[in-house]
């Protein structure tokens, strides 16, 4: 049994019940159902991509049917978008099932993308929440089926409303794990630990810029032990020990990680990464030799890469400065460090969120703002370094599209620095009524990547048709030009290099209002731009290389 299993119970159940209009809003972890109900003649489905009006249209469709109504969206925030319209069929007693889904309950609260708690709905926003298990055998089988029946059941039970129904989905299998206990413990000092000699990786999640005191801490503790420090953007820190590996591990292969790169201790400190190739290298099942120490001062227990052994419950100056200077004698900064500074990124890359990023990443002034919407602006743009000064953020605590230009507008509002927002079209949908906001500044800086729709959904090939009606939600959104126009905004439309780069002084400059440049790219050159970037830097042997260039000789 795997992932999908739950969700063909759920299909054939709707089936079963009769309930064929299906409300979907787009995401990473319900493509598979999103694909499943799309190619089945049975269903009538409905593209809406906030989840917002999403749920609000399926009342509509309700009140003019009469009808229980089906909605389908990703984990992250999805689900608490839905609840203003919840809460709305509540009270209005329409059937709705909101069939949402969730990430594993061990990732739940643990620094893992997209993992808020998924069933913790206000009471008076549906009748009941349904949790489905993850199948392993036939009593998980059959739990599920009763599970599902009794959620569409309730949907009409002594009075019709709305039900919540949760679909597990793991991203990735785990293979095989072992079953040695692990044993964890909370210090609020570092004594009697012994760190002699050892291969140290920390890492920095998603942190507002660091203290002096914070800083010299942590280059004393690298200076004295050859430490490595991975970071991308969000992590905010700089230093000389400093590796930003993500674009090395996108085109690593497991072996040559686990033989060079695996530390003895990895030292996390922060929120989130936002950097899925970190997190599966280190989270891989077989790569078990190395322990995870936490430093936090909640001391929450967040074993994000499940090899968690010890919780120091102390601030980050206290943690860094409590040990002793002991011997080094391995070569592990040095190792990381050859291989971060082979990266390659001057190479010619179609119009795209690359593109710019390659030209804007060494202009963007000093002592900048810029927030990255996730993934894809996120992804592309910690493959390009910054100025220090620059400071960088991303909504990545729940790892939600929604929010970013929101946020950014309140950071922009207590700063004269150039405030810039990096985002793709369907993340602008949803926060684009923020650039009505009256406060807004003229430090605004918006440059927005119309790739007609999530192309994050297209980095596989998958550029289809198929992909583009519901998976992708293409064609939503047009063009923000007139909306911008209104709010005030200076605006820039570009589709070509040369339109782009007529007007990116203005875009760098002070100006007397705030501008919004909309980009305008192929959804297919967008994501070949990020693949070309990978290529370049992936090692390949003879016969790969050979294999490749002749195919692209030969244009097949």
């Amino acid at each position: 049994m795997n992932n999908k299993d739950s969700i063909n119970i759920v299909v054939e159940l709707l089936k079963a019940h009769n309930i064929r209009r299906v409300v979907i809003s787009p995401g990473g972890t319900n493509v598979f159902f999103v694909k499943t109900v799309q190619n089945d003649p049975f269903f009538d489905c409905y593209s809406v991509v906030d989840e917002r009006s999403a749920m609000y249209f399926a009342i509509g469709l309700y009140l003019q049917t009469g009808e229980p109504i089906a909605t389908s969206c990703t984990s992250a925030q999805a689900t608490r978008n839905y609840i203003p319209g919840l809460t709305e069929a509540y009270y209005k007693n329409v059937p709705i099932l909101a069939i949402t889904m969730s990430k594993h309950p061990r990732f739940i609260g643990q620094e893992y993308m997209q993992a808020p708690n998924q069933t913790s709905l206000p009471k008076d926003s549906v009748k009941k929440s349904y949790m489905l298990p993850y199948l392993s055998d036939d009593n998980d089988y059959l739990h599920c089926m009763r599970l599902v029946n009794e959620a569409i059941l309730e949907l009409t039970h002594n009075g019709s409303g709305p039900v919540q129904l949760c679909i597990p989905w793991v991203d990735f299998a785990l293979g095989s794990v072992s079953k040695n206990i692990k044993n964890m413990n909370r210090y609020s000092d570092t004594q009697n630990i012994n760190i002699n000699d050892k291969k140290i990786l920390i890492v920095i999640g998603e942190h507002r810029p660091f203290h002096a005191k914070e800083k010299n801490a942590i280059e004393k503790f690298c200076d004295e032990h050859n430490c490595a420090v991975y970071v991308n953007h969000l992590s905010n820190y700089h230093g000389k020990y400093v590796i930003n590996g993500d674009l090395a591990l996108s085109v690593m292969s497991h072996d040559k990680f686990v033989s060079l790169y695996t530390p003895d201790i990895l030292i996390s400190i922060g929120g989130q990464t936002g950097d899925y190739p970190f997190y599966r290298m280190m989270s891989d099942v077989q790569n078990v030799n190395f322990e995870h120490w936490r430093v936090n001062e909640n001391g929450d227990v967040v074993d994000t890469y499940d090899k968690l052994t010890k919780v120091f419950q102390m601030s980050i100056e206290a943690f860094f400065s409590g040990f002793e200077k002991e011997n080094s004698t391995h070569e592990y900064f040095e190792i990381w460090n050859q291989v971060v500074s082979k990266k390659q990124i001057e190479m010619s890359l179609p119009f795209s969120n690359a593109f710019i990023a390659q030209d804007l990443h060494n202009k963007i002034p000093n002592n900048s703002t810029i927030q990255f919407s996730i993934l894809n602006s996120l992804r592309v743009w910690n493959l390009f370094d910054l100025d220090q000064s620059v400071q960088c953020y991303s909504n990545v605590g729940a790892f939600g599209i929604d929010g970013g230009l929101s946020t950014l507008i309140g950071q922009s509002v207590v700063t004269d620095q150039l405030c810039f927002m990096v985002i793709g079209d369907l993340a602008f949908y949803y926060d684009m009524n923020s650039i009505g906001i009256r406060h807004i500044k003229n430090n605004l800086r918006i440059i927005l990547i119309n790739n007609n729709g999530g192309v994050e959904f297209k980095l596989n090939k998958q550029n289809n048709e198929e992909t583009d009606q519901y998976t992708a939600a293409a064609n939503h959104f047009k063009n923000a030009e007139g909306w911008a126009k209104t709010c005030g905004f200076d605006y820039f439309s570009v589709r070509n290099k040369n339109e782009y780069i007529a007007c990116r002084d203005q875009l760098l400059s002070v100006s007397n209002k705030p501008i919004l440049l909309e980009a305008f790219v192929s959804d297919v050159d967008d994501a070949d731009a990020y693949s070309e970037i990978l290529d370049k830097n992936r090692e390949y042997d003879f016969k790969t290389y050979l294999k490749k260039s002749v195919k692209k000789f030969v244009g097949k």
